[in-house]
Order: C-alpha cells, then structure tokens, then sequence
C-alpha cells in the first residue's frame, strides 16, 4: 500500500507545467497516450477496489456520511451518477475477479467495466447458475470480450448474454424505461433534441429515416450521415402533415403555425423596419422565412384592434388545388432548381410571384422547390422563372447570374433574372 501512496502523492505532486508534448516527437507522442491510458486504468481500478472495500466497512460513517455515495460526491466531487457507477463497480467486481484482475493490469478501461457490472445483479447472476451457467463462465467470457472489444462491443456482448440467460429480466428492464423524447429552444433560435427510446421504438425510427435518407437520395448528396438524419426527420413529419392523417388538434387539422404581420407578408424582400413572424414552438422568425412558410400553405387572415385582440377572422385562401399540384408534378417532375432531383412528392409548391404581391394560385405562376431550395429562393437571394409555354427552368445566383447545367435539368434564377451557369454546361 505504501508503493500505491507513494506514486499517487508523486503525481499530485508533478507541476502540469512540466508536460508539454509539443516538445516531443511523433513516436513519443504515440507511446504517452497509450501509456497514459493504462496507467489511467489502474489507477482507477485502484481506486474502485478501494471503495468497493470502503462500502463494505462503511468507513464512510466516520465522516458523518450515511453512503459511500455521497461521501464519494462530497470528498472526491464526484457527480451523482459517477459516484454511482464506481460503488456499484467496487461492489459487483468483488465477484467478478477475471474483469477485476484484467482492470488492475490495465488491460481494460473504466468504459468496459461499467458495460459489465450494471448487467451483474445477483439476482441475474443467481438465474444464469439456476440454467448451468456459473459465474466463473461468464466471467471469463466477458473479460476476454473486454480485452478484444471497445467498450461499444462489448457492451453488445453484455447485452447478448442477458438475453439468453434472462429474457424476462430484459423484459423489465424494458418495461422499467419509458419512451423520452425532449426539444427545446436555444437563445439562437435553433432546436435542440434529447431522449431515450427502448430498443424496438429505437428500431421503428431509424428505419423510417433510413428509407427518406436512402430511398431517394439525389446524386451528388455531400451531407453528412447526421445532417441527412436530420433532414429525413423534418421531412417525415412534413409527410405525416400532408397526409391529413395525424389526429386533430382542436377542432382543426395539425399544422406548422406562423403568425405574420400583413405588411411585412406584403413587404419586398430586404424592407427595411418589417417585422418577421411567429411559430407557435419555436418562436420568433425573420419575415423571408415566414414568407416561404406562407407560398405553399393556407392562409387565414385575422384582423386585429390596436391591442391585438382579434375583431374579424377570414377564410382560407392561395393553397394550390389538388389538381394544381398535379400539374405541377406532372411538368416538372422533381424540384426546378438547378441540378436538383429531388422528387415531387417532396417539394413545395411555390409562388414565383408570391401570392401576397398579386401572384395568381396557378400552374403558370407554380413552380416545385423542395424545402432546401425553397428556403434558397426566399432567404438566400436566389431566383427561378420558366420559359413561357415550357418546362424549362432557369436559376440565378444572388449576384444575378445564371446556373447552366449539362443536360436537360431544369434551370435557375437570381432575382435580377439572371441565369446561373455550371461549368462544363451548355447555356
């Protein structure tokens, strides 16, 4: 133990301004790290057997403490949860003395024992013997997982073997956690998501997106794997709203709600004083969202006195029909913008003269835009008009030039009308 003291008081004693691996070599570099870990893996299997031990005498009521664990969270400023994991550690590890012997050599982290031990109730322990399976098995095939696995495989080991030795106690284990799911609004607006789903639910999500991220994945796609999860989650909540399936939600269909100002759904782009608009979650939104909001939507106009109180509610108005819709789909068959595939099931349908400006609800002044490029054309600057009597489309950037494409893929435009170009592409 005096060894064990000794070395700890030496590195509590280091001067962190001793260390600088700037001043060491690549190959120095790559045998600290690794080092470090180990030595870090000791040390903390040290200092779980101590507790382990610590609990077992209740040493922690000298110090007026009724638990290890808030002792370990008073004396070692330890997190609830942390303190958690290292007294159940310490605890389990007593019966486990493979994973104990291969942590106190290093040959495992702090991450593969705290996959292991939460599996390891006795009661668990005591089923898996009832069925031929000793503890000294199960032991030594989870330690030698852990000494060839990251703690994520390992993890998945862990979980195999709880499934064959106790499937009703997965079961419960199932039943013991509910379905979570959390969003809420940062300071900038964004949305932040969080929860936890039991493994079936888990399963029944990550397929749905699977297929909107890969079954019609347009050539080209550079987003990452979670930028297009998280485009397939918006876009499968926009196909539960357009189906008119989703229950109702007082008296009226569930929607996306905004609320705008006239003027400013009026206004040109970049008016200077013109307010933007309000969802009903997520808060404040600058007019050129709102606007795009409105071009494919039903609008429902309220008159308001001076203190904002409703006098007189209109009717819906400006949504394309359904046979509308269908026009569109059938001339232009996938979203217009420059060297988009996107499909028409999921576009917008937009108004090329916006609706609040005079623009007619009609196939001539309809054009498709999935929602990235419709956001493009309201809020990023950039244009789209047709050829009279054609389904060729033109793009053009903000500064007014046009985007050219090879092939015969619909074509963009700027706000000045100008046609944005491609490299390589035929005017």
């Amino acid at each position: 133990m005096s060894s064990w003291a000794s070395v700890l008081q030496q590195i509590a004693e280091l001067d962190p301004a001793d260390f600088d691996p700037d001043a060491m070599g690549d190959e120095q570099l790559r045998e600290f790290v690794p080092l470090a870990q180990r030595g870090i893996n000791r040390l903390t299997a040290a200092q779980t057997r101590a507790v382990g031990i610590g609990e077992a005498r209740q040493v922690q009521k000298a110090d007026g403490m009724v638990s290890m664990k808030s002792w370990l969270t008073g004396h070692c400023r330890l997190s609830g949860r942390e303190a958690t994991g290292l007294v159940r550690d310490g605890r389990r590890l007593a019966h486990l003395p493979e994973l104990a012997a291969a942590y106190a050599e290093g040959d495992v982290t702090q991450g593969h024992v705290q996959v292991i031990t939460p599996a390891m109730t006795p009661a668990r322990l005591a089923t898996a013997a009832a069925n031929g399976i000793d503890v000294d098995t199960t032991d030594a095939v989870l330690t030698e997982a852990a000494r060839r696995l990251g703690p994520e495989d390992t993890a998945m080991a862990v979980r195999r073997w709880v499934a064959g030795v106790d499937p009703d106690g997965t079961m419960d284990d199932a039943a013991g956690l509910p379905r979570i799911f959390r969003m809420a609004v940062s300071s900038g607006g964004r949305i932040y998501l969080s929860g936890h789903l039991d493994a079936v639910g888990g399963e029944t999500v990550h397929a749905a997106l699977e297929a909107l991220m890969n079954g019609d994945r347009p050539a080209g796609d550079l987003r990452t794997h979670g930028q297009r999860m998280g485009g397939a989650l918006v876009e499968l909540a926009r196909r539960a709203l357009r189906t008119g399936e989703l229950p109702t939600v007082r008296g009226s269909a569930a929607q996306v709600r905004v609320t705008i100002d006239w003027f400013a759904l009026c206004a040109e782009r970049g008016a200077p004083g013109v307010a933007g608009g309000d969802l009903h979650f997520a808060g404040p939104i600058g007019p050129e969202t709102a606007r795009r909001l409105a071009c494919d939507a039903g609008v429902v106009r309220i008159l308001t006195d001076p203190a904002g109180l409703p006098l007189d509610v209109g009717q819906e108005q400006r949504t394309a029909t359904a046979a509308i819709r269908r026009s569109l789909e059938l001339r232009d068959g996938h979203c217009v913008f420059a060297g988009c595939t996107i499909p028409a099931a999921w576009c917008d349908v937009h108004h090329v003269i916006h609706w609040a400006h005079g623009g007619p609800t009609s196939c001539e002044n309809g054009a498709l835009l999935c929602e990235r490029h419709h956001t493009a054309v309201h809020e990023g600057g950039f244009g789209i008009a047709r050829d009279p009597g054609t389904a060729v489309w033109h793009t053009y950037r903000p500064d007014g030039s046009e985007i050219h494409i090879r092939g015969s893929s619909p074509h963009t435009y700027r706000p000045d009308r100008s046609e944005i170009h491609i490299r390589g592409s035929s005017p």
